[in-house]
This record gives structure tokens, C-alpha cells and sequence, in this order.
């Protein structure tokens, strides 16, 4: 298996955020990772609900090992079309200050997309002496469309209650970092995508399977899965105070907020941390869920394990270092390459 590309998973991770997929609004993202599977010559096939997953080793394997990451990504939809102001609601759980002068696109379903920007409510300083003291949430917060209706053309014309609403990236590289919204997953997205290249034309007994799932950010879960024996789940580490993240580790998650991943699991991916040097953290994030909580909660029977690289602001204007990344990626590697 080839070593960790880290610019490879660069180049995925800028193609991935650019690609507006907030949750139920997932069509074309899940074209990109079956046309990559198309181009790399990876068995792939679309569950019902959307979402793709890729396969590797013989069909009648007797054991199945899965790796699974998100590609749906936080957003809005339309609730209410004005004159020249639109009204929305949120698609994941953010706050609205997190959106605020934020671009983004409202896509209509003719397949006309306008562009837009996140404001307050009448959000002139020079006429708003309270708009400071405005409170950002869903009644106050607006998007701004780049539209000029006329007497012959209404906005509401073009846009309706139900279009889906993506927020623009910010894509940047700084020093090693990478800040750019919906890193939360498509950074672990990036990852495996990087992992799957590694895999082609490799030879394993076991089954190996990677999931992209497209209804994470909903809370709904994985579903259609082959049997399978483990479950690794890459998601984003939390940063922040009382957890032990970092930007420049992997995280391995012992519990979230739906209780404990499996010890002997977690443990193994430590010990497999700890052997390579790999920069990592073991660490509780108390506000948190991920597929493997849904998986779980579902009643599957299969070992379920967390890791993700750490991420700083989740939710909002987010950022990781290439050294996270390069931590999560080599040791789903050493995971994969392990007995």
C-alpha cells in the first residue's frame, strides 16, 4: 500500500469544499466520487439514500472491515421570499453569527443558482443605530440576492420556499494550515479518497469498504452497508477547551455524547499511534455525534471506532494543519495493514 500523498489529499480537500452539498442537496457530489472510482477503476456502487460506497478485495469475503466519512455539509433553506431579501433556515446545527457576511448560493430547483450574502436585517450602520445589539438568529438573519427585480420579473420568480442554500468555502493555505469551511468531514472525505488510489490494485483477503455518507449533519445515519466486522468512523477531533485535540494530531475518540466506541477498538488504534509516532490525543467530546453513534444506536453489531483530524472553530470558519491530516490518514493505513 502506497505511503500518505499529502497533496494529493490537498487537491481532493479543495475540489470537495467547493462542491455545494449541504445535507438532502448531495446529487452532485455523489456524481464526483462515483466519476473518481469510474477514473481510478474501483468497484463503487449508490446506496438509496445517496450515498456512495467503494469496495475493495473479494465479494465473498468472510470478514468485512469499513471506513466511513461524510461528505453533506451544513446549509440553509429557503423559508420565506421577500422583495429583494430572502429568509431561511438552518440544514445542521450552527450558530448565525457563524454565517454572517458570509457568500453563498440559493439553488433553485429550474437549476439556476444566485448568488447571495448572509446579512442582518437591515444591516446599514448608517441607518440601523441598534444593529449592533441585533440578535442573530433565524428572524433577524437574511440573505442579501444578488437580483434586481423588476415589474416584469419578481425574485420570487426564481427563488421559493424549500431551494437549498450552500455557503461558499473560503478555501485558504497558510503556513501549513488549511481554513476553509465544511472541513467537518470533507477533510476526512479528502483522506480517504487519498487512501482509496493506495488500494487499487492491492490484493487482501479481507473485504475493505469506505463509505461516504451523505446525511451526517442530520443526525440520520449510515444505512445499507454490507456485513461487516469493524467500523471505523473519520470524522473532525474536536479543539477546544477541556478536550485534548489539537490541529496537528488525530483525535481518537474513547466517547461522545452517545457513550463509549469499543475499548478494545480504541485501544488497538492507540497502540498502533503510539508504535509509529503518530501524533495523536485521546480524548471525550461531550457535544458530539457521528455516524458511529447512529450505527450504533440502529443496533448493528459490528466493532465501531472514531478518529478524525483535530479541527479548530467547528461548525463555523474552520481550520486543521496538514500534520492532522497526515496523522488520520496513516494511521487508517496502519489499521488497514494490521491483522
Amino acid at each position: 500500500m502506497k505511503n500518505t500523498n499529502i497533496e494529493n489529499i490537498l487537491t481532493y480537500l479543495k475540489e470537495l469544499v467547493h462542491i455545494p452539498s449541504p445535507t438532502g442537496f448531495t446529487e452532485q457530489i455523489g456524481h464526483y466520487l462515483e466519476s473518481h472510482a469510474q477514473k481510478k477503476g474501483i468497484r463503487c456502487r449508490r446506496t438509496r439514500k445517496g450515498a456512495v460506497v467503494y469496495s475493495f478485495g473479494p465479494k465473498d469475503a468472510t470478514s468485512h472491515r469499513m471506513l466511513a466519512a461524510h461528505v453533506d455539509t451544513l446549509g440553509g433553506m429557503v423559508k420565506e421570499v421577500g422583495t429583494d431579501d430572502v429568509h431561511f433556515v438552518p440544514i445542521g446545527g450552527f450558530p448565525f453569527l457563524y454565517t454572517i457576511g458570509d457568500y453563498c448560493q440559493i439553488h433553485g430547483r429550474n437549476g439556476e443558482n444566485i448568488e447571495g450574502t448572509i446579512l442582518p436585517v437591515n444591516p446599514s450602520v448608517h441607518v440601523n443605530k441598534t444593529l449592533s445589539e441585533t440578535p442573530l438568529n433565524e428572524s433577524n438573519v437574511v440573505i442579501r440576492p444578488d437580483f434586481v427585480p423588476t415589474e416584469d420579473d419578481a425574485l420570487s420568480a426564481h427563488v421559493q420556499v424549500g431551494d437549498f442554500v450552500s455557503f461558499h468555502p473560503r478555501f485558504t493555505r497558510s503556513q501549513g494550515f488549511v481554513k476553509s469551511r465544511h472541513l467537518d468531514d470533507k477533510a476526512s472525505a479528502a483522506i480517504l479518497l487519498d487512501l482509496a488510489d493506495s488500494l487499487v490494485g492491492e490484493v487482501f483477503e479481507t473485504g475493505i469498504h469506505i463509505f461516504f455518507n451523505v446525511t451526517e449533519e442530520t443526525g440520520q445515519g449510515i444505512a445499507g452497508l454490507p456485513p461487516i466486522d469493524d467500523l471505523l468512523i473519520i470524522d473532525m477531533g474536536v479543539v477546544g477547551t477541556g478536550c485534548q485535540g489539537s490541529e496537528h494530531k488525530v483525535s481518537i475518540c474513547a466517547k461522545d455524547s452517545s457513550g463509549p466506541y469499543h475499548h478494545g477498538f480504541t485501544q488497538e488504534l492507540v497502540a498502533l499511534a503510539q508504535q509509529s509516532k503518530i501524533p495523536h490525543a485521546v480524548d471525550i467530546f461531550p457535544f458530539y455525534g457521528s455516524d458511529g453513534s447512529a450505527f450504533l444506536r440502529a443496533g448493528n453489531d459490528a466493532r465501531t471506532a472514531l478518529i478524525g483530524p483535530g479541527v479548530g472553530a467547528s461548525h463555523g470558519y474552520e481550520r486543521t494543519h496538514e500534520t492532522a491530516l497526515k496523522a488520520t490518514a496513516d494511521l487508517a493505513r496502519l489499521y488497514l495493514q494490521s491483522s
